[in-house]
């Protein structure tokens, strides 16, 4: 009988054990990214210009954990558009209609620092990009992002786009 309940008890512990175990969650090695928030900040340049400051905050979860450039990282295949890892478009609401800045865009484009991941593991971050402009050279005070991000393998991230950021709204 002694037996029997302590084998009882075993299955009910190992039954315990391998419920209690969590499955270890695998990420594409393919960059996941998504917008969290922004904050825009105005102030007066040296010269009396007035600028306006957008820091846009968004998350990336990339599975092999091969994000952002080295400083070194300027020949092949990191030359040309590969220099840069971020690339964002920028949007002007005018009168209810979106279109794309494109003078605004002509080579916004940035790079995300290297960030040393041991044993290249998957990796969660968020990161902050900072975005500066002339208040009087904007054509509207509504504006949105869109955007994606490479990482060292050069994979595409997802695209992601912010909601309607009103510039008169300073923090």
């Amino acid at each position: 009988m002694r037996i029997k309940s302590y084998n009882i008890l075993m299955f009910i512990v190992l039954l315990i054990m391998f419920a209690s175990c969590n499955e270890i969650t695998k990420y594409s090695e393919i960059p996941q990214i998504k917008y969290e928030r922004h904050y825009v900040t105005d102030s007066i340049n040296a010269l009396g210009n007035e600028q306006l400051f957008l820091q846009l905050t968004f998350s990336v979860i990339d599975g092999d954990g091969d994000i952002g450039l080295m400083d070194g990282d300027t020949v092949a295949p990191y030359d040309s558009i590969y220099e840069y890892n971020f690339f964002p478009k920028l949007f002007i609401k005018t009168l209810g209609i979106w279109k794309e800045a494109t003078l605004l865009n002509e080579g916004a484009y940035y790079r995300i620092p290297y960030i040393d991941i041991e044993n290249h593991k998957a990796y969660k971050a968020e990161i902050d990009i900072e975005f500066q402009y002339f208040s009087a050279l904007l054509p509207s005070d509504t504006i949105k992002y869109e955007f994606y991000m490479l990482d060292r393998a050069l994979n595409q991230s997802n695209t992601a786009t912010t909601p309607e950021i009103l510039l008169n709204n300073v923090y």
